[in-house]
């Protein structure tokens, strides 16, 4: 066989051994990869390619270079705070101890992140009662994890008080983690999905799993979610990040916290009455609107100087001033979010359309009224629906990156393709624009991961 189907075999057994989505670039990224690999080994790359003994080596090598370790400390910094206040409860029995996984941790800031979190803000004895674990699919990665040491890019959106308290110049450029925090962490290499399964049910209190299911192959994601609801215990959390595939409706609910992306797991047994759950596409739907629902918490800008004055021209005394009923809109549009975001989730999409009314009706909140009410006719499988509150939104404020987003995935639904590849491209070339830290329209998602999100869904074109 020929290099390039030696190659194609080889992508497909690490994709397999991972669960990672293929991407566009892995065959050129592999390529390049393989002769790095033969230089170090003093081979070829058709001798690499033709050593069946060597397969499994190289595919885990291969792996290093395909995985996408782009981490820093106290990212989704929102989800630390949840995360204390949890363990904080459970740590008040001064007999209990818990435990936090860290599923697919690249190079260990994120584990590291949570240890620091417990040691400043509880203290180094309620540390030592919680164990820390962390995996990834990357060898490099979890060896970088266990030297902890880090250079300045890793420190990019850390507290100020970070690096002077817990690292210290080593010999080289980077700062080197203290030996408390270091141990507190137990690194493994391995698949997430592999791993999680070899965790006893109902013993973790909190899985962080961010960054990581945008990355994979749906069925890998699927997995990992239904491995995490039997390892969690009935008050664990699940942390997801903003831009990734939200967990399974029947499985997780979300916990509450209007700022993170936070999921408890749901019991089997839980609310015998309650409707029968959502299927698992619409519970993914539901759960991403109620995280876009909320742009809208802070209601829409004080109104603009044409409504008073025209109030002021009417004749009747009490039509100038109605000043107690200014801030209504604002409370609708609250109100509205909330309520349409619950009742998508629970299945009543008609109903779920309908409390989007009083979002659109507000011009300073039209856009994302609109795109409030596409993603819950998304979630109705009405595409075209979606189609064409997308198209307003974008009319109304054409550089909005996460409802041009949601247009290229309604497109797409609606049997659009063409279309859906030209404004792929559109908000491809957006984003490239953009700094990749920079934050979007609810705040939490950057300009890095929606380019990451969006690539993954132009593989997904036919």
């Amino acid at each position: 066989m020929s290099d390039e189907t030696e190659i194609s075999a080889l992508l497909r057994a690490a994709a397999g051994a991972s669960g990672l989505a293929p991407r566009d670039h892995w065959e050129d990224q592999a390529a390049r990869a393989l002769r790095a690999i033969a230089e170090q080994r003093g081979a070829t790359v058709s001798a690499l390619l033709r050593d069946p003994e060597g397969r499994p080596s190289l595919v885990s090598e291969l792996l290093d270079h395909l995985t996408i370790g782009e981490t820093y400390f106290f990212r989704h910094a929102s989800h630390f705070d949840v995360l204390l206040e949890a363990l904080s409860a459970r740590l008040a029995d001064p007999l209990a101890t818990a435990c936090v996984l860290s599923a697919g941790c690249a190079t260990g800031e994120e584990p590291y992140s949570v240890a620091i979190a417990i040691h400043a803000r509880l203290g180094a004895q309620a540390l030592a009662r919680v164990r820390i674990v962390a995996a990834d699919i990357s060898a490099a990665s979890i060896r970088k994890a266990r030297a902890a040491v880090y250079g300045a890019w890793a420190f990019r959106d850390a507290p100020a008080w970070l690096e002077p308290r817990y690292f210290a110049r080593g010999a080289g450029p980077g700062r080197r983690l203290v030996d408390v925090i270091r141990r507190a962490v137990t690194f493994e290499v391995g698949h997430v999905v592999h791993h999680a399964a070899g965790l006893p049910s109902g013993s973790v209190d909190a899985v962080l799993f961010r960054n990581v299911a945008i990355y994979l192959a749906p069925q890998a994601i699927a997995d990992a979610y239904a491995e995490f609801h039997r390892a969690l215990g009935p008050h664990g959390l699940l942390f997801v990040a903003p831009a990734d595939p939200r967990p399974d409706g029947a499985r997780f609910v979300e916990a509450g916290h209007e700022t993170t992306s936070v999921y408890r797991p749901r019991a089997a047994a839980a609310e015998p009455h309650a409707e029968p759950a959502p299927p698992s596409r619409r519970a993914r739907l539901a759960a991403r609107l109620r995280r876009d629902a909320r742009l809208l918490k802070k209601g829409p800008p004080p109104a603009s100087s044409k409504r008073p004055a025209a109030r002021a021209a009417a004749p009747a005394p009490r039509a100038a001033a109605p000043a107690p009923r200014a801030a209504a809109p604002a409370l609708d549009a609250r109100a509205a979010a909330a309520r349409a975001a619950a009742l998508a989730d629970r299945g009543d999409l008609a109903a779920a359309v309908a409390a989007t009314a009083a979002l659109i009706e507000q011009p300073a909140t039209a856009p994302a009224g609109y795109l409030l009410r596409a993603q819950v006719s998304m979630a109705g499988d009405r595409a075209g629906a979606a189609v064409e509150d997308l198209r307003r939104a974008l009319f109304l404020r054409p550089e909005h990156l996460l409802a041009r987003y949601w247009y290229v995935l309604a497109l797409r639904g609606d049997g659009q393709l063409a279309q859906a590849i030209q404004q792929a491209r559109v908000l491809e070339e957006l984003l490239t624009k953009s700094a990749a830290e920079a934050r979007l329209e609810d705040g939490e998602t950057t300009a890095r991961e929606l380019l990451d999100a969006l690539r993954l869904l132009r593989g997904g074109f036919t």
